[in-house]
C-alpha cells in the first residue's frame, strides 16, 4: 500500500509540474498577454501604478529595473514576452545594449512607452525614432530645428480629446478629463499616429500615438505621472488596450470605462 501511495503520489507531482511547464512556455497568441514591466531612473507610488496591471485579468507581468536589467533587452526576449511596457527613465545603456534592443525590435515584439519614458535615452538619437517622441533636455537641433528644454508642470487638470476614433485603442473611448503632469515642448516623429489630444496650455497637443519600429507595434501614452492617473479608469482602460493592441490581440471592446 505504501509503495501504490508513493507511485500515486509521485505520478501527481509530475503531472503539476508538466502543466507549469506548458505554461511557462505557453506560445504568444495564447493565454494571458505577458508582459515584462520597465521601472527605474524616476520615482514613482508604487503601489497604485501596479496595482493597474494587477487589475487586468488577461496580463501577467513581471518586473525588471532599468539600467541593471537592460541586457535582458535582446532578441530572443519575444519568445519569453508579448510586450515591454517602459516606465523607466534611465540615461542610457551600453552601446551592445542598444543594438541588442534595436535587433529585438526588428525580431518583433510588443512595445508600450508610459509618461517619464520620452525622457530616457536622451543621449541616444535612436531612442525618438523607437517611441515615436523624445523630452528635450537641453538644447539640441533635430531634422534641422532648433529645440529649447522642454517643460513641465505637476497638478495640472488636462482636458482629453480622442483624435482617432476608429483605432483599436481608442474606439469606442469618449472624451475625458485627467489630473495628471504637463510635458511641453518635446519632439514628436512627423511619422506618428495621434490617438489623443489636449489643448491645454503648458501641453504639446499631442497626448498619444502609435507607430511601427521594425516588426514592433509601438505605443507611447504621455499622461501617468501619480495616482491622479493610475486610478483614472479611463488611463487603466487606454494602457490596457494598448498593451493588448501591441500584442495584436485585437480588443472587441467598446464605449467608455
Amino acid at each position: 500500500m505504501q509503495r501504490i501511495a508513493c507511485l500515486t503520489l509521485g505520478l501527481i507531482l509530475s503531472a503539476l509540474l508538466s502543466v507549469s511547464a506548458l505554461q511557462a512556455d505557453q506560445p504568444a497568441g495564447q493565454g494571458k498577454v505577458r508582459v515584462l514591466l520597465t521601472v527605474g531612473g524616476h520615482g514613482f507610488e508604487a503601489k497604485p501604478f501596479y496595482a493597474m496591471f494587477d487589475a487586468m485579468p488577461d496580463v501577467c507581468y513581471t518586473k525588471a529595473t532599468m539600467p541593471k536589467d537592460a541586457g535582458l533587452l535582446k532578441p530572443g526576449l519575444e519568445k519569453q514576452y508579448d510586450v515591454l511596457v517602459r516606465y523607466d527613465m534611465v540615461g542610457g545603456v551600453t552601446p551592445e545594449q542598444e543594438k541588442a534592443f534595436v535587433e529585438l525590435l526588428k525580431q518583433g515584439i510588443g512595445l508600450v512607452a508610459l509618461h517619464h519614458n520620452l525622457g530616457a535615452h536622451s543621449q541616444w538619437p535612436e531612442y525618438r525614432k523607437i517611441i515615436g517622441g523624445t523630452f528635450i533636455m537641453k538644447p539640441c537641433e533635430i531634422d534641422g530645428k532648433h529645440y529649447a528644454p522642454s517643460l513641465w508642470s505637476e497638478g495640472e487638470t488636462i482636458p482629453v480629446a480622442v483624435a482617432d476614433k476608429d483605432h483599436p485603442i481608442t474606439r469606442g473611448l469618449k472624451d475625458f478629463v485627467i489630473h495628471d503632469e504637463t510635458y511641453k515642448g518635446y519632439y514628436t516623429d512627423p511619422g506618428i499616429t495621434v490617438l489623443l489630444k489636449t489643448d491645454h496650455p503648458k501641453n504639446n497637443p499631442m497626448l498619444a500615438w502609435v507607430h511601427q519600429y521594425g516588426e514592433s507595434r509601438v505605443f507611447y501614452l504621455q499622461l501617468g505621472h501619480g495616482p491622479g492617473a493610475h486610478d483614472n479608469p479611463n488611463y487603466r482602460e487606454l494602457v490596457h488596450r494598448g498593451i493588448l493592441w501591441t500584442a495584436h490581440r485585437e480588443t472587441s471592446k467598446a464605449g467608455s470605462p
